[in-house]
């Protein structure tokens, strides 16, 4: 935890730091443990080399023995145990009767207080077995190895001081970028101002961040403005019905009798008319919410498609329009399309629903269900007047609306905006265009869904 509450860069020299230190620890161990090893080793030659003329003498029988010079610390014992030949301090002559022979390395020997490297070479001869102690004080050694030691310790402190602040240096200049981002970031908040954040010429971690952020800015200011003018548009669609209402009302409450049922009835209109638009808003805020479409099969699609054309059959079963339908082929039944199958009955209830009032009282509404190799497509062909094309690039906007003879007096102007939400939220398209003689065809192109189990999706709101 407290680790967390530090900053990214002290995380990470901190982290230099116990590196650098285990680093250069182990190598400065590494260090002391290979001189400590040549001293000994030394020290053992120098022994060898002290104890070697007089080994030579016991080989040779000769009587007497020359004393060591320069210091050297040689002493002598007969095969009796007597002692022919003393350079020992009196010490660590007293201790020779304890000292192992059997032994061919050196072996530390404390003689009061100084330490000495004691070597015996053990000399057959006809006699019996002549013993040479060579001898050297620690002291110099050990003086050395300290000296070495301090040296390796102030060399690891420097070392990873220098690493720590060299890590310090260039995690300040790697996080710059990143400073300067949020310092970016900052300002954008502060201004409100429309732009993103800057990305430089790099190709670094940094500024595939700042595209990543300028990707989400850009979507959230499209999804702040959307609901921006979700709310304008729909505060200007609701304004007329209300006061509409409003207007009829105070006309029931004023009116003689014999104009109270066509004034209800007129009232009746209008809160109709606000239903559906709010249910029309309701479902279209849904859909771009990102809800989940779920899934169906083509088999469920198709089921819907037949119900939705008898729902619109019913609604026009007044008039002279005709209702047609084709299915799909039913060996692609169980491909899955990823759109529940009431999202997709919403879907053709508007399109069908448009076509109906484009057409008026007689007319020809055809729709087909088609897979493909990569996805479905549902077709709605009607035998209507058509659309403007002016009007076209506008046609999916929400509260979009063409001159009365295409979408009647009743529409909202979301039916076609609910349809492309849907389709987008599927991964699919909505294609509108003009057919010379026939009318407007409305393609509607869903792909397949990939690695998805078959599953139904949740119900319409």
């Amino acid at each position: 935890m407290v680790l967390h509450r530090l900053s990214i860069r002290t995380r990470i020299t901190m982290g230099t730091l116990l590196l650098a230190a285990l680093f250069f620890g182990g190598a400065a161990f590494v260090v002391h443990s290979q001189v400590r090893a040549v001293l000994v080793n030394a020290s053992t030659q120098l022994l060898k080399s002290a104890a070697s003329p007089y080994v030579s003498a016991i080989a040779r029988e000769a009587g007497e023995m020359d004393s060591p010079g320069g210091g050297q610390l040689i002493t002598v014992v007969d095969p009796s145990g007597a002692v022919a030949l003393s350079k020992f301090p009196r010490s660590l002559e007293e201790q020779i009767g304890s000292i192992p022979t059997d032994e061919s390395d050196p072996q530390t020997i404390t003689a009061g207080t100084a330490n000495y490297l004691v070597l015996v070479t053990n000399v057959p001869a006809p006699a019996g077995t002549w013993h040479v102690y060579s001898a050297v004080n620690q002291a110099a050694s050990r003086l050395v190895l300290a000296g070495i030691t301090e040296q390796l310790g102030i060399a690891l402190v420097l070392l990873t001081l220098v690493f720590g602040a060299a890590s310090w240096l260039l995690t300040g200049a790697a996080l710059r970028p990143v400073a300067q981002l949020r310092r970016s970031a900052d300002s954008l908040i502060d201004s409100n101002s429309s732009e993103t954040l800057p990305v430089g010429p790099a190709n670094d971690e940094v500024q595939q961040l700042a595209r990543t952020l300028n990707t989400l800015i850009v979507s959230l200011r499209a999804a702040a403005e959307r609901e921006r003018q979700l709310v304008s548009d729909a505060s200007h669609e609701l304004r007329t019905p209300v006061a509409i209402l409003q207007a009829q009302l105070e006309l029931i409450r004023t009116g003689d009798q014999s104009t109270l049922s066509s004034d209800l009835a007129a009232a009746e209109r209008a809160v109709h008319r606000l239903g559906g638009l709010v249910s029309s808003l309701l479902a279209l805020s849904r859909i771009e919410a990102g809800s989940e479409t779920g899934l169906a099969t083509v088999r469920e699609l198709a089921d819907e498609l037949v119900a939705a054309v008898d729902r619109a059959r019913s609604t026009a079963r007044s008039t002279d329009i005709t209702i047609d339908f084709e299915l799909p082929s039913t060996a692609d039944g169980a491909r899955q399309v990823p759109i529940s199958a009431d999202e997709f009955g919403r879907i053709v209830d508007n399109l069908l629903g448009n076509a109906i009032h484009a057409m008026g009282d007689a007319g020809l509404v055809t729709a087909s269900l088609t897979a493909t190799t990569t996805g479905t497509v549902l077709t709605v062909l009607d035998s209507g007047p058509g659309i403007d094309e002016a009007f076209l690039p506008r046609a999916l906007d929400r509260f979009s609306q063409a001159k009365p003879s295409r979408d009647g007096a009743a529409g909202t102007g979301l039916g076609l905006a609910i349809v492309a939400a849907a389709a987008r939220a599927a991964h699919g398209t909505v294609t509108l265009s003009n057919v010379a003689g026939s009318g407007v065809s409305v393609v509607v192109s869903l792909p397949d869904a990939v690695g998805a189990t078959e599953t139904h999706g949740p119900g319409r709101s």
